[in-house]
């Protein structure tokens, strides 16, 4: 082979490797943004477990709250508070005809006074 061969064909075989560089650095820029992007989808698959373990937990204070609201007697309390109310009608509409009796025994009274000229 001839020296303008050899310098033509070397200078072939840079040109191939520049481009083989060319892909390399392209290359080496993807595998940088994969691995970043590797990262970022490890921290939210992290974020995303925990999330899960703490909606774990308040589903595990859920069922506790509702076992200790389950043991709380309001339908018993509004059914006493209802009874409760109807007694002190019961009790006040008494008071009342007892009021009206007394009344009218008074003015019975207050009568019967005048009309014997007892005051």
């Amino acid at each position: 082979m001839s020296e303008d061969a050899i310098l033509a064909e070397l200078k072939h075989m840079r040109s191939d490797f520049s481009k083989m560089d060319q892909r390399m650095q392209g290359i080496e820029g993807v595998l940088k943004d994969v691995a970043i992007q590797t990262q970022q989808i490890n921290t939210l698959d992290r974020d995303v477990t925990k999330l899960w373990g703490i909606k774990d937990e308040c589903s595990k204070d859920m069922v506790e709250i509702k076992k200790f609201q389950a043991q709380c007697p309001r339908h018993t309390i509004a059914h006493d508070l209802d009874n409760h109310r109807k007694d002190v009608r019961e009790t006040l509409r008494n008071q009342w005809i007892a009021i009206g009796i007394l009344a009218t025994g008074l003015i019975a009274v207050a009568g019967w006074i005048k009309i014997s000229g007892v005051a």
